[in-house]
């Protein structure tokens, strides 16, 4: 098989992968309360510190107006808070909050069970290449991006 098919192939696993550990995901916050949209928003909090809802929807590549209501359900149940934002007046900086950062650390661990049962059927080099692919096809499609601002759907 040449190159190309074997990309293609790679390319066609892409979507059915996605959409089950988008399941899996889901299954891990059952009782939780956290919604999949939520849980990426404390990701980003988590790893990047306090941002705004522009600067939210930019890293996850979605519409304002989605992270606002994201933000604010987070808000409503005390994982993350408002501060002020030095370069901005009217938009705030969101934080995670103790009760957060707690909710999010237990989420993580519960999917890292997963994660490392299953990391045990690859070798180290396995997974640096399907990363190394997986980065250069992003790179290479780039220019397709969506801008946060505005979305287009996939027809």
């Amino acid at each position: 098989m040449n190159k190309s098919v074997e990309l293609y192939e790679i390319i066609r696993l892409i979507r059915p992968v996605h959409r089950r550990l988008a399941r899996a995901v889901e299954a891990k916050l059952e009782g939780t309360g956290i919604t999949v949209g939520m849980r990426a928003v404390l990701e980003v909090l988590q790893e990047a510190g306090p941002m705004s809802v522009p600067d939210l929807g930019r890293m996850l590549f979605l519409a304002r107006q989605q992270i606002q209501l994201l933000v604010n359900e987070l808000e409503k149940r005390g994982l993350v808070d408002r501060r002020p934002n030095p370069a901005h007046k009217r938009s705030p900086l969101f934080a995670m909050t103790r009760a957060g950062e707690a909710g999010f650390g237990e989420i993580r661990a519960r999917e890292n069970d997963d994660i490392d049962k299953i990391s045990g059927l690859f070798e180290q080099e396995d997974l640096r290449s399907a990363q190394s692919v997986l980065c250069a096809m992003l790179d290479q499609f780039a220019e397709f991006e969506d801008d946060p601002d505005l979305p287009r759907a996939l027809e």
